[in-house]
């Protein structure tokens, strides 16, 4: 039984990622700082922490094996003008988003070479491609996501491992109606209006993405059909910016 890992797996994406995989044959885990809300395996971990990394990896392998597949995919947002943007919110983001995925897999790719085969998908942004006002750090982050990806699919190859990024646009989490919330704020509007006039404006699909169609994309990025594809970096943003 392949054994994967779910960064941020016990809510939105990540969860629907596991529920996905569980119903593949696969063991999923999630790596979490927060228990997860549904009955699934769970190994508590701060992704910024290398020591934390480190001994999830360890629990990972005894309790369920060698993992060979790693959705990196834990969140974060904190909207705010540059010039007042905190430099604790910025290193937050950048530690999560960026470094988190760094540090993951860094410790999980040996797993992957001694099984010489392995599957690293990188759950970026479409906001790894573009720019939105008020979201430097979460930018800076998502772009430098699809960079390490790049370095590590040419790195991996030889060893029978992948390595892509999906870039999805706004996919309908808690996560999103906070940030929903906070747009209205910035914006002087409704949360309506911040739906149709801010997030789904660039897009040409006028609808937000959901959780289990973001999974189903990592479900083609472990099959066989994929096995030639890397350092790729899919949209799934209802074609953000094709419209205008």
């Amino acid at each position: 039984m392949k054994v994967a890992v779910v960064t941020g797996g016990s809510s939105g994406i990540g969860l629907a990622i596991i529920k996905n995989l569980h119903s593949q044959g696969i063991k999923a885990i999630s790596w979490d700082i927060n228990p997860p809300k549904e009955d699934v395996p769970y190994i508590p971990c701060d992704v910024t922490s290398e020591s934390a990394v480190k001994a999830a990896v360890s629990q990972t392998v005894e309790k369920f094996g060698q993992p060979t597949i790693l959705i990196n995919n834990c969140g974060l947002q904190f909207l705010s003008p540059v010039e007042e943007f905190p430099i604790e919110k910025w290193n937050q983001l950048i530690s999560i988003l960026l470094t988190g995925t760094f540090l993951c897999s860094k410790h999980l790719i040996p797993s992957m070479k001694n099984n010489g085969w392995g599957r690293i998908i990188n759950v970026s942004s479409i906001h790894g491609k573009v720019a939105s006002p008020f979201k430097a750090a979460y930018v800076s982050a998502k772009h430098g996501v699809l960079g390490l990806s790049k370095v590590m699919a040419l790195e991996l190859a030889e060893h029978g491992i992948t390595v892509n990024s999906i870039c999805p646009g706004f996919v309908d989490t808690p996560l999103m109606r906070q940030q929903m919330s906070k747009q209205a704020e910035l914006n002087s509007m409704s949360e309506d209006q911040v739906a149709q006039e801010i997030m789904l404006k660039p897009a040409c699909i006028k609808k937000f993405t959901s959780t289990e169609q973001v999974a189903g994309m990592v479900n083609y990025f472990i099959s066989d059909a994929a096995s030639t594809i890397t350092g790729e970096a899919f949209s799934m943003s209802g074609g953000w910016g094709m419209g205008q």
